[in-house]
């Protein structure tokens, strides 16, 4: 089979092809971790954010590419949060609580204006940069922006006292996330990525029955849009999201992140929903951070041989590349890849 470029793997996998070789996509890169990749010093006196949040500048992420072998690059149009940060370890920033409390506190939400020249011109100039790589716009779909917003504890209790004032944050968060879906179809990016962590490793972080009636209606809005802009949509969510799962597919996401490996079986995923969703990620963070170079080329080695065949598989961590990870075992994952997951895969 012919080398593909990046890009060229990348889009073969979401239209329902099998490429050259399986494509390494990793949204989120800490940015300390880059700076040790790359050999650079930390900023000192500087917070950052969580690598799931942010994107690092095009030209070092092509740097970072070249290294570990990844696919993709990252723009990110992350909707405004009002909340109080508590930096932590490496000083990567964490939401700590929400600042909308009651009704009053809606006028802290602010939104860019996406159709502006403010804004869309250096979307324009990330993407006359990407060169041959598959380019990634991320947001929020709208549920994590609104329970960080108004703080995780209090977002509980809001839920049943003010459930009106949770679907109002819902129904601004996903105007927002249409409106980025628009944007970024007309620019050209390959997909719109959100990251809405929505489960917990053993269950949803809310029942179906809230998730469907409060929820949903919602996100059927940014579904539409997905869907009438013909722009591929990858969802992510961190836990166990079996109880969701025909929920998100109805949505029309085309690909599914970062089935963490203590959550959910990914053979079995594989198995039971492969001919309907690309699966990305499954390599554990934990191994990535505490394993060693040997035992993060034997779990990708797994995968490769077990997920990858027939294709609707692109390699990721389980989670994010955290800035606690080791830099070798990161680039064993991306090196095994490189070698090894080639189609026809022959492991």
């Amino acid at each position: 089979m012919a080398t593909m470029t990046s890009r060229e793997r990348v889009q073969c996998v979401l239209n329902g092809g099998i490429p050259d070789r399986v494509p390494y996509v990793e949204m989120g890169i800490d940015f300390p971790f880059i700076c040790k990749l790359l050999g650079l010093d930390i900023p000192t006196g500087k917070f950052f954010d969580s690598g799931e949040y942010a994107s690092a500048p095009i030209g070092l992420q092509k740097q970072v590419n070249e290294l570990l072998h990844r696919d993709n690059l990252v723009y990110s149009m992350l909707p405004p949060i009002p909340a109080v940060k508590a930096a932590g370890h490496d000083n990567i920033l964490f939401f700590a609580d929400g600042k909308i409390k009651d009704w009053d506190d809606l006028e802290q939400l602010h939104f860019p204006d996406v159709t502006s020249e403010e804004v869309l011109a250096p979307m324009r100039r990330f993407m006359a940069e990407r060169g041959d790589y598959a380019t990634i716009c991320s947001c929020r779909v709208g549920i994590s922006a609104t329970y960080l917003a108004v703080g995780m504890e209090h977002f509980y209790y809001t839920l049943v006292d003010k459930p009106a004032l949770i679907e109002e944050l819902m129904r601004r968060y996903t105007a927002y996330a249409a409106d980025v879906v628009e944007q970024a179809a007309k620019l050209g990016f390959d997909i719109f990525w959100t990251a809405d962590d929505i489960a917990s490793r053993t269950s949803t972080l809310f029942s179906p029955q809230m998730f469907r009636e409060l929820m949903a209606p919602h996100i059927r809005q940014v579904a539409e849009r997905v869907h009438d802009m013909g722009i591929h949509w990858i969802y992510h969510s961190d836990g166990n999201l079996t109880a969701l799962l025909e929920d998100l597919l109805d949505f029309g996401i085309r690909g599914l992140n970062p089935i963490e490996p203590m959550c959910m079986d990914i053979r079995q995923l594989k198995q039971h929903y492969g001919d309907r969703v690309v699966l990305s990620g499954n390599v554990d963070v934990h191994l990535l951070a505490h394993g060693t170079p040997e035992a993060v080329r034997e779990t990708t080695l797994g995968l490769l041989r077990d997920v990858a065949p027939g294709g609707g598989y692109m390699l990721a961590s389980g989670n994010s590349i955290a800035s606690f990870c080791k830099v070798d075992c990161v680039k064993a994952m991306g090196e095994t890849n490189d070698e090894f997951g080639h189609y026809p895969i022959t492991i």
